[in-house]
């Protein structure tokens, strides 16, 4: 049943409090756990007038809103009105066990993924790495090798850290099932891969649409194109229906953005931080499909480090004409969360909300419009 998104927060805040797991953390997505750090002296004195005035009795050390509500103030209202709008009660619980964990932390929030079929998915995928010559994948040390997927359902071998694969090709990101539909890509469809990354999910998007589907996949970081590259080199069935746009995408064409970070993690943006900051054009989802002279976009999938609104305004005259099925993540800002569903239902075409999340961490959420 539907309730107040407030008192629901509040609710798993007060049951969350006392929690304290030891088997919550992803140490092969962050390196090892490291200790709590200790506190400066700002937040010293802080604690202390905290505990002063709780000894008094004008601060309750144990109130869970007095813990957390900082994380949504004074944003209660853009969180209500998602809340409202998700289609189903695994949506919005999801979206309150999620701000919670970043209020609370991985310590006492535990997210619905982290069970033990997660974890054997994970031991699993490591295992078809076995044997296999392992290299210098250039992202945080990690190593990877060519992995053979044909073992999970997919026609596909890809050069890539072996636990990585789970999050797309077992856990299905962009994938969703709600009471009335499953949103995903499908047979003969035309894909936008806004973030193509290292192409796995190009190649995953150009599997499901089959013979006669069609993606085009923005990417623009020179290390990260020599591995996509090699990934559609070992899978020429499928990269021969995979359009590479070297580009970034954005809401308006022809803009010179500066590129910051590497990796996943690359992001972009409108000042450079730096003097020798690299720059990349851009190229917006109304543009590229009329440039290729689309007569359909049935799916369009972002996950471009923070940039997805942005984008979603550039594919404006795409999403009125299509009406495609939409796969954003949302977890770069908070308030990702409530602007980027709003901006697509101001479009008025009746777009349904799901939210679905894809790790055990606080990445990987995806809001799936419909």
């Amino acid at each position: 049943m539907e309730k107040d998104f407030l008192v629901a927060y509040r609710q798993n805040i007060a049951n969350c409090l006392k929690n304290d797991f030891k088997d919550n953390w992803d140490e092969r997505r962050f390196g090892a756990e490291k200790q709590p750090v200790q506190p400066d002296a700002r937040q010293q004195v802080k604690h202390s007038i905290k505990n002063l005035l709780a000894m008094v009795g004008l601060y309750d050390l144990n109130d869970p809103m007095e813990y957390s509500m900082t994380l949504l103030e004074p944003n209660v209202e853009q969180f209500q009105w998602i809340y409202q709008r998700l289609v189903d009660d695994e949506s919005r619980q999801l979206l309150v066990q999620l701000l919670s964990f970043r209020a609370l932390g991985y310590r006492r929030v535990k997210l619905p993924l982290n069970n033990p079929q997660y974890w054997k998915a994970v031991e699993d995928a490591e295992r078809l790495g076995q044997g296999r010559d392992a290299k210098d994948f250039g992202w945080g040390g990690r190593k990877a090798c060519n992995v053979d997927l044909s073992s999970i359902g997919y026609s596909i071998i890809i050069f890539f850290p072996p636990f990585a694969i789970t999050t797309v090709f077992v856990f299905n990101q962009y994938e969703c099932r709600t009471a009335d539909k499953v949103i995903k890509a499908e047979a003969g469809d035309v894909v936008i891969d806004a973030g193509g990354c290292y192409g796995d999910t190009a190649l995953y998007f150009a599997h499901e649409a089959g013979e006669n589907g069609r993606v085009y996949s923005f990417e623009f970081m020179p290390e990260s194109l020599v591995i996509f590259q090699q990934n559609m080199t070992l899978n020429p069935e499928l990269s021969r229906k995979i359009d590479l746009v070297k580009m970034a995408v954005w809401s308006q064409s022809g803009v010179q953005l500066f590129v910051e970070g590497s990796g996943p993690g690359t992001r972009v943006r409108t000042k450079a931080s730096r003097p020798d900051a690299t720059r990349v054009e851009t190229l917006t989802i109304d543009d590229l499909a009329s440039n290729k002279n689309l007569d359909r976009v049935d799916f369009i999938k972002m996950d471009i480090e923070g940039a997805e609104l942005e984008a979603l305004r550039g594919a404006q005259d795409t999403i009125r004409r299509f009406r495609p099925k939409l796969a954003i993540s949302v977890y770069h800002k908070l308030s990702d969360f409530w602007e980027i569903p709003q901006y697509i239902d101001s479009l008025g075409l009746g777009y349904k909300f799901a939210l679905r999340h894809f790790t055990i961490h606080a990445e990987e959420s995806v809001l799936f419009a419909y």
